[in-house]
């Protein structure tokens, strides 16, 4: 295994950066659609259904606004 260097670190850190972006960008479209709507994008057969998808959304939202109201 080769030592860490300057490069390999400046690379790690901007592919974390571009991956931080892909998520919040997810994240902001899901944002837009309704809980349901977002619920029918995230279904998946086998998993979870489309009420306990849309409940954990509602729940995920309240939470993200309670802690953004928090921090202000």
């Amino acid at each position: 295994m080769t030592a860490p260097n300057i490069t390999t670190a400046r690379t790690r850190a901007a592919a974390i950066k571009a991956a931080a972006r892909v998520w919040r960008t997810g994240l902001d479209q899901m944002d837009r659609m309704s809980p349901a709507a977002a619920a029918r994008a995230c279904y998946v057969p086998g998993g979870p259904s489309l009420a306990e998808l849309e409940q954990r959304i509602r729940a995920d939202r309240a939470t993200r606004t309670r802690a953004h109201r928090a921090a202000a």
